[in-house]
């Protein structure tokens, strides 16, 4: 009879409470909201008839078990939800009058049926296994967590407590975390500031989701969470919840991000619209000098935050109320890249380190906030690509810049024209994806992107149109931005403050045009003149951005510092990559390695140091994507790395590399590789064999630890001074000048190996009209041809030009010229063969020059003099300076890059513009 009761109660108490249960048809998800058993227990004779049925009056207990008694326990220890655990996981009438007796202690301590409960605690308190592993079952939809403002809630796990949603909407995901629209369930979200201490009706919230890399410094959290954020244009972080390795962040529910809100179509704007999206605009000024400036931890202490990603995607728009009207308030948000410095440490705090980066699924409708190689890096200042990123303020400063320009490009033209702007950035033929700037990597600073100067103009040009005082408004707001915002040198740019005031400069120019009440944007197309004008105006724009240029030659140079004891450097075929190294180090040198502008702060993109202490780099040899490098000592080994990860052309990287040994070939003394980068050839020998002939050896990296015996030389692989390719097919040899024939004469073999017949064409050339006595080495340099990979130039004895072909079925006679009054140390063919240009000095001088030298008309005859035009001079460079030249054409210009040793553990690397109009001082001998 007393089991039937029982069983009975605990059936009512069940179907009130699911009745009251949040997502009750959810066996997962349900919870009861905190108060529920509490509702259902007091009201009425529930809980009294719940005791009396339980038949206590015979069982001994050390307490008083009367109804009252218990009724009277329950309300001052607050154990509605224990019990309600119990009766929904079916425990058997033994357990509750088990708990029952513990109720009716008088020696009570708060954490004996404290909830969660873990299943060593119910063990001891109900003396078996059973009914702890039931109320395991059913705890957590009891246990629902309360979101705390500007505190961490931590759990370990979700099998003792639930989350507290109602509803739970996918709105987005980015670069680390995944962002929801929840609504809270009443009385689970407490904050301090309400005198109820919790929401009184279900609150709607934005949760942000994380991977936590595990690493998260408690101290500086709860600096975060409980700073001061009273800005108005910062998103607030309400509070954290951190499940296990899950990390989730609550901030108030926007209506969109600002990405959304400028690609959605609708009216052009007006100008009184106008005028309030400049003062919306103008908060994220205010916004960003708050992190950079105006943030405290709660202790007072000032707490700089650098945000390092700002784009449209992480600004949240909101509809607020601000004094008496509606307003659309712009927010900065998303911290998830940040990095923060607190006065009290030196060091900083590194957000991105917390949190599990995750690549974003390529989609086709988003904006620009991800450029075509899908990085995220539009809004990215020049030095994000730097290796050696120094990222303050000023990288905010610039993504703020380009943020404005979109949104100016939205003021008059509209969602339509903020696509039309970015196709116009990425189909620029020196665009490089999405990006605000241009890179120039042959040794070259970046500069703001040509297609954004000539998108502003026709933003003035087009406000101008309409009304001069919009047009000058726009112009003043448009060229302070290219000149104090979007500038490549991160010291040249204004800050935070600066930039709030002339956007609330301009503010106040539309707000006049708004009050003499001028008309709004006309959508009507203009006439056929005015089109005309139009298309005249933006050619001359053009032609004044684009064709501007230095026609004069530019000589740039920086010194590497501090160096090591460099012996040796080489050159990428693209002039992108130099390689300097020593014994046991390679370091490459790429544009983003120029730190200032002048002679000072060129550090190295990339390190790699031998791993085996035996071996030493013996040569080196540099595609755009590859990096061959060959040791002595031991047997052959060769490090092959891809230098590149994406399609950046400064993005180097010695990371990625596979070491190659081959016990049985010799030792390697030049090593060559294919503009291609699939092709490697190296001139070998015996160590036994001293001067006896070496052999060329012919590899592919498709099959790196295959290498194909080629030819057997007529000289000693120790000779060869020069091993380079011209084509992915055609391969060069030059050796130093060998003893032959009868009389003994000094010969300089060149070798042209052609990989497509298989053929190897040996040239010997014999300097004539010199003296035996001389003491200048008899070869200097060699180039080949272009467009005829198998015609050659070489210099013998710094003065003596010499022009061949080395193909058999080539009849063309052969071309010999004294360079009268200089001396000639390196030659680099010029475009389409029709020059040669050539580094040297002036007859008894010693200023090292860039020389241009007029090719011989093959029709002239064998001795005939040449023109040579001194282009520049080369600073610091001296005779005795060994340095490594390359020469790369350009549709305008062409651009040499020479990388020299200059003695004293100093090196330099020098860039020389030659325009294709340049102009010199030409000598005709």
């Amino acid at each position: 009879m007393a089991s039937t009761e029982y069983n009975k109660q605990c059936e009512k108490i069940y179907v009130q409470i699911m009745e009251k249960m949040e997502r009750s048809h959810e066996a997962g998800g349900r919870f009861a909201p905190h108060g529920t058993a509490k509702e259902v227990l007091e009201r009425g004779e529930v809980l009294r008839d719940f005791f009396r049925s339980l038949q206590l009056k015979d069982i001994p207990a050390n307490g008083d078990l009367t109804e009252d008694n218990l009724i009277n326990k329950m309300r001052e220890r607050e154990l509605y939800d224990f019990l309600a655990i119990l009766i929904f996981a079916s425990c058997n009438i033994s357990a509750i009058q088990r708990f029952t007796r513990l109720l009716a202690q008088t020696d009570w301590s708060e954490d004996i049926c404290s909830l969660p409960a873990d299943r060593e605690r119910l063990i001891k308190i109900f003396g078996e296994q059973v009914t702890p592993d039931k109320f395991m079952t059913q705890q957590a939809c009891f246990c629902p967590i309360v979101i705390c403002r500007k505190k961490e809630v931590r759990i370990q796990s979700l099998d003792r407590q639930c989350l507290p949603y109602l509803e739970q909407t996918y709105r987005g995901q980015g670069a680390q975390g995944t962002v929801y629209q929840v609504k809270i369930a009443k009385g689970h979200f407490e904050d301090p500031d309400i005198i109820e201490g919790t929401n009184q009706k279900p609150k709607e919230l934005a949760r942000k989701d994380y991977q936590s890399t595990g690493v998260i410094e408690d101290d500086i959290l709860k600096q975060i969470l409980a700073c001061d954020r009273t800005c108005p244009n910062i998103v607030d972080i309400y509070g954290s919840l951190s499940i296990g390795t899950n990390y989730s962040i609550f901030m108030p529910l926007a209506m969109c991000d600002l990405s959304a809100y400028l690609e959605e179509e609708r009216a052009r704007p007006n100008t009184t619209t106008k005028t309030d999206i400049i003062n919306s605009a103008r908060g994220l000024a205010r916004g960003l000098e708050f992190l950079h400036n105006g943030m405290r931890t709660a202790e007072g202490d000032r707490m700089v935050c650098y945000h390092m990603d700002l784009k449209p995607s992480n600004i949240l728009v909101f509809l607020e109320k601000v004094g008496d009207k509606q307003e659309f308030v712009w927010k900065i948000s998303d911290f998830g890249m940040s990095r923060l410095k607190l006065r009290s440490r030196r060091e900083e705090t590194d957000f991105d380190s917390w949190f599990v980066r995750f690549q974003q699924p390529r989609d086709a409708s988003t904006s620009g906030t991800y450029n075509r190689r899908g990085d995220g890096s539009t809004y990215l200042g020049p030095e994000s690509l730097s290796p050696h990123r120094d990222m303050r303020t000023a990288n905010d400063i610039w993504s703020l810049g380009c943020i404005l320009s979109i949104v100016f490009t939205y003021l008059e033209e509209g969602s339509s024209g903020v696509m039309q702007y970015r196709d116009r950035r990425m189909g620029h033929r020196s665009s490089d994806g999405d990006r605000f700037f241009v890179t120039n990597p042959l040794f070259g600073r970046p500069k703001i992107h040509p297609a954004v100067t000539l998108w502003h103009d026709k933003l003035i040009k087009k406000a101008r149109q309409r009304s001069h005082k919009e047009g000058e408004a726009v112009k003043s707001f448009l060229d302070y931005l290219e000149h104090d915002v979007l500038q490549p040198e991160q010291a040249k740019r204004c800050n935070a403050q600066k930039l709030e005031e002339k956007l609330l400069e301009t503010f106040w120019k539309y707000k006049e045009l708004t009050d003499e009440g001028n008309p709004p944007l006309s959508e009507e197309e203009p006439g056929l003149a005015s089109r005309l004008q139009r298309k005249r105006i933006d050619v001359l724009i053009g032609e004044r951005r684009e064709h501007a240029t230095d026609r004069h030659v530019r000589v740039e140079h920086w010194y590497l510092g501090p160096t090591q004891s460099f012996k040796g450097c080489e050159i990428s075929p693209d002039g992108t990559v130099i390689a300097f190294w020593t014994d046991t180090t390679i370091s490459l040198y790429t544009a983003q390695s120029l730190k200032q502008r002048g002679i000072e702060g060129a550090r190295s993109a990339a390190e790699y140091s031998i791993k085996t202490p035996e071996y030493r780099w013996k040569s080196i040899s540099l595609t755009r994507k590859h990096l061959i490098a060959a040791t002595s000592g031991g047997t052959f080994q060769c490090y092959i790395f891809k230098l590149r990860k994406g399609l950046v052309g400064v993005d180097v990287n010695l990371r990625y590399g596979e070491r190659i040994s081959v016990p049985t070939l010799p030792e390697i003394k030049k090593v060559a590789l294919a503009p291609g980068g699939q092709t490697i050839a190296c001139v070998v020998s015996d160590k036994d064999e001293g001067h006896n002939p070496g052999s060329l050896y012919i590899g592919s990296f498709n099959s790196p630890n295959v290498w194909q015996l080629g030819n057997k030389l007529d000289w000693p692989a120790a000779d060869v001074v020069q091993l380079s390719f011209s084509t992915n097919d055609d391969l060069y040899m030059v050796f130093r000048p060998q003893r032959s024939g009868p009389n003994h004469k000094h010969e300089i073999p060149v070798i042209h190996v052609s990989l497509k017949s298989n053929q190897l064409c040996p040239l010997i050339i014999e300097p004539q009209g010199l003296e035996s006595s001389s003491t200048v080495g008899l070869f200097t340099t060699f180039t080949p041809f272009s467009l005829r990979p198998h015609v050659c130039v070489l210099v013998t004895r710094e003065k003596q030009l010499h022009i061949q072909s080395l193909a058999e079925v080539d009849k063309t006679a052969a071309i010999q010229a004294d360079i009268k009054n200089y001396r000639v140390l390196k030659l680099m063919m010029g475009k389409n063969d029709e020059k040669v240009f050539a580094v040297g000095r002036r007859a008894a001088h010693h200023k090292m020059l860039l020389l241009e030298i007029a090719m011989p008309a093959p029709q002239e005859t064998r001795t005939t003099t040449i023109t040579v035009t001194e282009l520049a001079e080369i600073p610091g460079l001296t005779y005795s300076d060994e340095f490594a030249e390359r020469i790369v054409h350009g549709e305008e210009e062409s651009v040499v890059i020479l990388a020299a040793l200059m003695g004293a553990n100093q090196c330099s690397i020098y860039k020389i513009t030659v325009p294709r109009s340049r102009s010199g001082t030409s000598a005709s001998e």
